[in-house]
């Protein structure tokens, strides 16, 4: 074999190893740009997903919903008070474990009671959700604003 025929086949191998090189950083890249086209279709905006799990707190009994104990019929949007503390909300409604997760404070207007989960800090991130609910005090049905604010990251 001659001198110029062994720089041919070296430059070969070069060019190959160069190419393919490319050829897989540009299928890479194709791969990434559709996994991430088919993230932004999929994902559902903080506050949608906020609304979503703030309805629990008024609408299931495991939040704060009243349960008739006869009939187990729970009333949505009825509030019942001796539910509605701290330790209920973060045992069996609602709580949080990392930095990345919704947290909410819950307060009551017309009876001036608060309530946050574990790591709810007092800054909203998203607009106050403000459904108007009952209030169950024994007997009683007194009407009142639920207002509920929302923060998405710590």
């Amino acid at each position: 074999m001659n001198r110029k025929a062994q720089f041919e086949v070296a430059r070969k191998n070069i060019y190959w190893m160069i190419a393919g090189f490319i050829i897989a950083m540009i299928v890479l890249a194709f791969a990434l740009t559709i996994a991430n086209y088919k993230n932004q279709l999929t994902s559902l905006p903080p506050e949608l997903k906020a609304s979503l799990i703030a309805m629990r707190f008024a609408n299931i009994p495991e939040c704060f919903a009243y349960q008739d104990p006869e009939t187990y019929r729970v009333y949505p949007r009825i509030i019942d008070l001796s539910k509605f503390n701290e330790e209920h909300l973060t045992q069996s409604c609602y709580s949080t474990a990392g930095t990345d997760e919704i947290n909410f404070g819950l307060e009551l207007l017309e009876r001036d009671l608060s309530i946050k989960t574990n790591n709810y800090y007092n800054h909203d991130d998203i607009d106050n959700f403000v459904p108007e609910v009952l209030v169950k005090d024994g007997d009683q049905f007194t009407p009142d604003v639920l207002v509920i604010h929302v923060q998405v990251k710590i």
